[in-house]
């Protein structure tokens, strides 16, 4: 076999070529992934709003503050007794970016 030969060949008559290639998109797969990317979020959504109300009834100064200063939620990653709202905002936030990113890729 000749190292011009199969993909090698078929890479650089492309490179040579930009107009000759022809790839496939994989639409349909990408418009799936997409879905559980939206699933996986909604989840989340629903966690965090859960947490952020545990929160709120929670008879926890420091904990009933997080809705009022974003200071006190920030703060509260050095509490790991009170950083569980403050870790699914970054789980969310993560899941999130990642979406916005894939999205505007398969769209």
């Amino acid at each position: 076999m000749n190292a011009d030969d199969g993909y090698d060949r078929l890479a650089a008559l492309i490179g040579q070529h930009r107009g000759v290639a022809i790839f496939r998109r994989f639409s349909n797969l990408g418009a799936k992934d997409l879905l559980y990317r939206q699933a996986e979020l909604v989840h989340l959504e629903a966690q965090l709003q859960k947490v952020v109300c545990e929160d709120r009834t929670s008879k926890d100064p420091d904990k009933e503050a997080y809705q009022y200063s974003v200071f006190d939620l920030l703060d509260s990653a050095s509490k790991p007794d009170k950083s569980h709202q403050w870790q699914k905002v970054l789980e969310t936030r993560k899941k999130l970016e990642e979406y916005c990113e894939f999205a505007e890729l398969t769209v």
